[in-house]
């Protein structure tokens, strides 16, 4: 018989700058499982708010529109209703009973105004002005896209009032802006 020595002798793993060759193996699977976990992530994540569609009906009565044949938005639909806006290429032309002038000074708003539209605000359907404005023009805006900043007022916007002009301010904020 033979006998078996206590240690068993084993021939050493390779290494690379003193690391085992298996284990720099397992590290480069696993970081290429993240990469590409990560490289998934951004990519729904990113074409996941450029599929997201929504039509607004010209006609009154029409879904997303009021009785009185106003756009309804909200917050959660104010991106795609300035992106409408924009798109459509209308400048609509404020009534004389709001200044929209005087509603940029009373807001602080020191932006070229894009366009405007008069819209339906939130659920409770409150009467209101949607302004678009923003540092570019329309020109430059529809072909690289961009943001502008939106905002929706009441119509006693511009109009002193002692309540000051948080008043008549609905939302304020932007909305990013794809070319056409």
């Amino acid at each position: 018989m033979r006998a078996r020595p206590d240690r068993a002798r084993r021939r050493p793993l390779p290494t690379v700058m003193g690391l085992p060759i298996p284990l720099i193996v397992v590290a480069l699977v696993i970081s290429s499982s993240i990469g590409l976990m990560l490289s998934k992530a951004l990519e729904v994540s990113t074409t996941g708010s450029s599929t997201i569609s929504g039509t607004s009906m010209d006609s009154p009565g029409a879904p997303g529109k009021n009785a009185a044949g106003l756009p309804v938005i909200s917050e959660s639909t104010l991106g795609l209703e300035v992106q409408r806006v924009l798109d459509s290429g209308t400048v609509l032309r404020a009534p004389a009973s709001f200044d929209v002038n005087r509603c940029f000074e009373q807001q602080g708003i020191t932006e070229t105004l894009l366009t405007m539209e008069e819209v339906a605000w939130g659920p409770e359907g409150t009467r209101a002005w949607l302004i678009i404005h923003g540092p570019v023009d329309r020109n430059t805006l529809n072909s690289n896209g961009g943001v502008v900043n939106a905002t929706v007022v009441l119509p006693s916007c511009g109009i002193a009032t002692e309540e000051g002009p948080d008043s008549s301010l609905l939302w304020s904020g932007s909305a990013m802006i794809g070319a056409v």
